[in-house]
């Protein structure tokens, strides 16, 4: 049985907190019991969440230096940590290869892709110690993809291929990982492309044949899911939560 509190003592790292998914995640993952170390380039807003189970911090996950020394402070703070969850990803402008800036191209794979990459080269000696999971957060748009996303899609396909290799390189240390791929979701960032709440839903909601988009909530229940023990048998693969959008 689901048990309201299945990450009791469990100390969870959560990249791009400061986003509405993250910060979604972060709250849910509270909720359940856990720590959470909340990591974002930017502030995190801790209002909300207990002080003494949570921890926020700016952090570039594309900077090596950064990702090691904010890993060895949560450890520091709680003694130990069991989830990763790689979650940061930075805007990047529509184009085809051709019109792409290379900063631009280069930017991205070292934030959404190389982030998780430093996240886990880190935090992986401290999941080893017991054991533990590794959620990257993909997209839908890492298996199919449209016009202009050719930076996006690959950085999301190649986090779809970084979890197939830690799952199996990883295994004998009792460490699991999984990716997460949303479709659209309703979030600050995707509503200030668009313009409104109202052309999001008018523009992605036809996409999806379940009618409309997701929410933030309902992308960290998944995650939740999947770093519980009730996914203990779910490792090496990518979960769509993406209204069914890639079933067409």
């Amino acid at each position: 049985m689901f048990s309201p509190q299945c990450l009791e003592g469990r100390v969870a790292i959560i990249t791009g907190a400061g986003g509405d998914i993250g910060r979604a995640i972060a709250m849910r993952f509270a909720s359940a019991g856990a720590n959470v170390a909340m990591l974002d380039l930017d502030a995190v807003p801790t209002d909300g969440f207990d002080p003494e189970r949570c921890l926020a911090m700016p952090c570039d996950v594309a900077d090596p230096a950064s990702v090691e020394a904010c890993i060895d402070a949560v450890a520091n703070r709680f003694g130990r940590i069991d989830i990763l969850v790689n979650n940061a990803a930075t805007e990047t402008p529509l184009g085809t290869v051709c019109d792409i800036p290379f900063e631009s191209w280069r930017k991205t794979l070292d934030v959404n892709l190389t982030g998780a990459f430093l996240i886990c080269k880190y935090g992986v000696p401290h999941l080893g110690r017991q054991g533990g999971v590794i959620l990257n957060i993909a997209s839908q748009l890492g298996h199919v993809t449209t016009p202009g996303r050719a930076a996006y899609s690959a950085s999301k396909a190649g986090l779809l291929s970084l979890t197939r290799s830690l799952a199996l390189d990883h295994a004998d240390q009792g460490i699991r990982a999984v990716s997460l791929s949303p479709g659209a979701v309703l979030t600050s960032r995707v509503t200030r492309q668009a313009g409104s709440e109202a052309a999001v839903i008018e523009m992605l909601a036809p996409l999806h044949p379940i009618g409309r988009i997701g929410t933030p909530e309902e992308i960290a229940a998944t995650a939740l899911f999947l770093v519980s023990d009730e996914a203990s048998f779910i490792t090496g693969t990518d979960v769509l939560a993406d209204g069914g959008y890639t079933a067409r």
